[in-house]
């Protein structure tokens, strides 16, 4: 389940799998940041931007402005997975398959630029 459900995500549409994997392994972001590629949300969903873990989360049904209803399928903690294995790992939670104690209620934007107590910036 979600650690932070009350956090507002911000996302990016990533189009490639490696480019997802770089994003992810290879660099740091504020923890509002997220990812979108294939159907799902890749949102950060940890502690601090040097352990960040992402819950990655299904869009079943969107309310309003930036509320979104779903299903949590998995968890990628870069520190404690290799990104070797993530390619594989992220084709398999394309599957879908989550329990039923896995939905989510969330914030997401669709866009980085946002104002939030996690990244700072400030509405255009």
């Amino acid at each position: 389940m979600m650690n932070h459900p009350d956090r507002m995500f911000s996302f990016q549409e990533i189009e490639s799998e490696g480019d997802l994997v770089e994003a992810m392994f290879n660099h740091k972001w504020p923890l509002c940041y997220s990812f979108y590629h294939e159907k799902l949300l890749y949102l950060n969903d940890g502690e601090s931007e040097e352990m960040p873990e992402y819950a990655v989360v299904t869009i079943d049904k969107t309310e309003g402005r930036f509320c979104v209803l779903g299903h949590e399928v998995g968890r990628i903690r870069p520190k404690s997975m290799s990104a070797g294995d993530a390619p594989k790992y992220i084709r398999d939670l394309n599957t879908y398959s989550f329990a039923e104690n896995s939905s989510v209620e969330l914030l997401a934007e669709p866009k980085w630029h946002h104002h939030c107590q996690l990244c700072g910036l400030e509405e255009e």
